[in-house]
């Protein structure tokens, strides 16, 4: 099978195609005024206690629970894949829990823009730091491999704020104001963001400058891209390019999660030992490790986790453009149940 993760990328201009972070008059059309509101209640948030602002993402986190047919179905349909042996309740129960991080994670979002970096850094605990030390003592960058947990950005704030610098690869949202704000967000704090077109050599070689790479392996890119990996005993279409970045790169891949700790109310980042012996002649062997090592992480915390994400969509038994969740997101439309 042919993979073209690693095909030759299609820039605009011969310059480096990091996201463009320039502000666009059309971003002040009247559709987007309700974003513009949306973004301005999250500014002023940022100043609300942290234990009040959590307590209204506990209180909403029931009526989001209620209300979000379409997603809620996707989580019960990834859990029940995931943890087939726990009883329906106790996956609801972690739908709930990561409706409810989820929202303490927005609510928190302002944060980033407005509050000072001691404040922010104050909020942050790390566990494992240790291991990017050793690599930044021997001169190397990491290849950073993290699930799409709630507070991930809070993870790349805090890395580059202790000195490490990063890049990532990213997609458009579909609303640009949202878009536009949160990429040159990251961008102020000392992170370079791809697009996702625009392929992967500019990554290969920002890496190999010194920049460290925030990798995310649990996303879904089609049949096209992938092989399909087991993930908690399910075939995921999955895409076999740690293997090779790590390769080309010279860089070591190394685990993190990113976790908000409900208890103390603060991002907990937590870094494991980067893979040795890694990679080998074997890319399903070295992919399956990858996606392993995820769903230890998931086991650990799964209320971290954004379930209501699309991560088994392509099918190995697959006919015709339909994925595991359309049939379902369907009948939801119709008013009716998901499972006919």
């Amino acid at each position: 099978m042919q993979h073209h993760f690693f095909a030759r990328p299609q820039y605009m201009s011969s310059q480096d195609p990091v996201f463009d972070s320039s502000f666009e008059a059309r971003f002040l059309h009247p559709r987007y005024w309700f974003s513009w509101l949306a973004l301005g209640v999250l500014m002023l948030l940022a100043f609300v206690p942290v234990r009040l602002r959590d307590r209204l993402a506990e209180a909403l986190a029931p009526l989001v629970f209620r209300i979000s047919k379409k997603q809620i179905y996707i989580a019960r349909t990834n859990l029940e894949i995931c943890f087939p042996d726990k009883s329906p309740e106790e996956r609801d129960a972690i739908a709930l829990t990561s409706i409810r991080v989820g929202l303490k994670s927005l609510l928190g979002f302002g944060e980033f823009t407005m509050r000072s970096q001691r404040y922010l850094m104050s909020r942050m605990q790390v566990i494992g730091w240790e291991h990017i030390e050793a690599e930044r003592a021997a001169g190397r960058p990491v290849i950073l491999v993290v699930p799409h947990t709630w507070p991930v950005d809070a993870a790349g704030y805090c890395f580059t704020q202790r000195g490490v610098p990063m890049c990532t690869m990213m997609k458009r949202a579909r609303n640009p104001v949202f878009d536009w704000h949160l990429n040159r967000a990251r961008a102020k704090n000392g992170c370079r963001v791809y697009e996702r077109s625009a392929g992967i050599k500019a990554v290969i070689r920002t890496i190999k400058s010194g920049r460290s790479f925030f990798y995310l392996p649990d996303q879904d890119h089609g049949r096209e891209k992938s092989i399909f990996a087991p993930f908690f005993g399910y075939p995921k279409a999955t895409l076999p390019a740690l293997p090779r970045l790590v390769q080309v790169s010279g860089a070591k891949a190394v685990p993190l999660l990113a976790c908000y700790d409900e208890a103390n109310h603060c991002y907990r980042l937590e870094i494991e030992a980067p893979f040795d012996n890694y990679p080998t002649e074997d890319v399903m062997a070295d992919t399956c490790r990858m996606n392993d090592m995820v769903q230890q992480q998931l086991m650990r915390h799964p209320g971290q986790y954004m379930w209501f994400l699309k991560i088994f969509d392509t099918r190995e038994d697959q006919e015709g453009l339909d994925g595991l969740y359309e049939a379902g997101i369907q009948r939801i439309r119709k008013g009716l149940s998901p499972h006919g």
